[in-house]
């Protein structure tokens, strides 16, 4: 080393670092490959966008309107924490009601419901056994409203129920927004509502979507002549323990793509897309 020029030295240095360089992503890659199914997937659910934003100057005579490009990372978990915060004053638990007190201890919790307008039009899983019983429903184990199950079965898979108001106290409560299910996409992040005593979610992936080629979309793609089919089923990787019927199926926009319909636990096929479910709300209204 000391018989070397400067020159040398700085290629040396330069080799080294190469070569150093070469060797960290090599470790790196054979790490990436060993490491937990839990690491990898913390570090792929980080996603970028890029967002722009125009930072105006006062006008001087060597100034102007600048646009400055900065990039956001947004991580799932946030987007996660979005969908379920904007969407838990829109669950309801659904309980007997046996006595005319209120007692907590003649209560006994059926399922969840979701609002579906702000007048207090929920729906619900095929849960009751009796559609002429006495139930009440809570939102966020706040306060308990009596309920009603209206008469109307649509499908056999669903229920609606209205909450019973006090004309003189007229409450607006907090509908879900419905997404369009037929633009789910396998592997899409979706999050799944349960608890029975307090809100609970799961958050998994789309694992397969079933069709349903009877059931044609209504889409710009028909006027073509491209006929597509509907979904009629979303299959997801989350344990139907960790949800109940009732409960929505949410993007990552807090918006609902399904509803959790029944209570087996062995068919995966219980999430009903949201297009369907929409349409069976139409179907509702229409009649009532």
């Amino acid at each position: 080393m000391e018989k070397l020029t400067k020159q040398q030295i700085v290629l040396v240095t330069l080799l080294v670092s190469f070569v150093t360089s070469i060797a960290t992503g090599i470790v790196t890659v054979a790490l990436m490959d060993q490491a937990p199914a839990g690491v990898t997937q913390t570090i792929n659910r980080i996603v970028e966008r890029t967002i722009e934003k125009a930072v105006t100057i006062p006008a001087t005579n060597n100034s102007a309107a600048v646009v400055t490009r900065e990039t956001v990372v947004v991580k799932e978990d946030d987007k996660i924490i979005e969908s379920v915060d904007k969407n838990k004053n829109s669950i309801v638990r659904i309980y007997t009601n046996m006595s005319n007190s209120g007692d907590v201890a003649q209560r006994t919790f059926i399922d969840l419901g979701t609002i579906i307008s702000k007048e207090g039009l929920i729906v619900t899983g095929d849960v009751f056994a009796d559609i002429n019983g006495r139930y009440m429903v809570t939102v966020d184990n706040n306060k308990f409203y009596n309920v009603v199950v209206l008469p109307q079965k649509t499908n056999g898979q669903l229920y609606f129920l209205k909450i019973v108001q006090d004309p003189k106290n007229i409450v607006d409560f907090n509908p879900v927004t419905f997404s369009d299910s037929n633009g789910l996409k396998l592997g899409q992040t979706v999050i799944a509502w349960g608890g029975q005593e307090q809100n609970s979610v799961s958050a998994g992936i789309v694992s397969s979507l079933i069709n349903n080629p009877d059931l044609v979309a209504t889409t710009t793609a028909t006027s073509t002549g491209a006929l597509a089919s509907k979904i009629s089923a979303i299959n997801t990787n989350i344990s139907l323990i960790d949800s109940l019927p009732g409960g929505p199926l949410l993007n990552l926009y807090g918006e609902v793509v399904g509803l959790r319909i029944n209570n087996t636990i062995s068919d995966k096929n219980n999430f009903l897309p949201s297009n369907i479910l929409k349409q069976e709300v139409a179907n509702y209204a229409s009649v009532q």
